[in-house]
């Protein structure tokens, strides 16, 4: 399960992603699909398709440096 601890790292902790054909992986973050061009994201923060900030949300754009990410660590940057 460390893969999916270091699959996570540096991704903000309300993104939530969805793969349309079901949860294929169990682990600590089964909510967290980051892996297959199916996968469909949201923010828990904002409840949509664009973050606090209005910018779009994806595991691309979701990191470090963006003004409402908050770490896995729960440490807003």
């Amino acid at each position: 399960m460390d893969d999916n601890k270091s699959n996570t790292k540096g991704i903000c902790k309300f993104l939530r992603a969805r793969n349309p054909y079901g949860m294929m992986e169990g682990g600590e973050h089964p909510w967290l699909l980051l892996d297959d061009a199916n996968t469909i994201c949201w923010c828990i923060n904002s409840g949509g398709a664009t973050g606090p900030d209005n910018g779009l949300i994806s595991p691309m754009e979701c990191k470090e440096g963006r003004s409402c990410f908050v770490s896995q660590d729960g440490d807003v940057l």
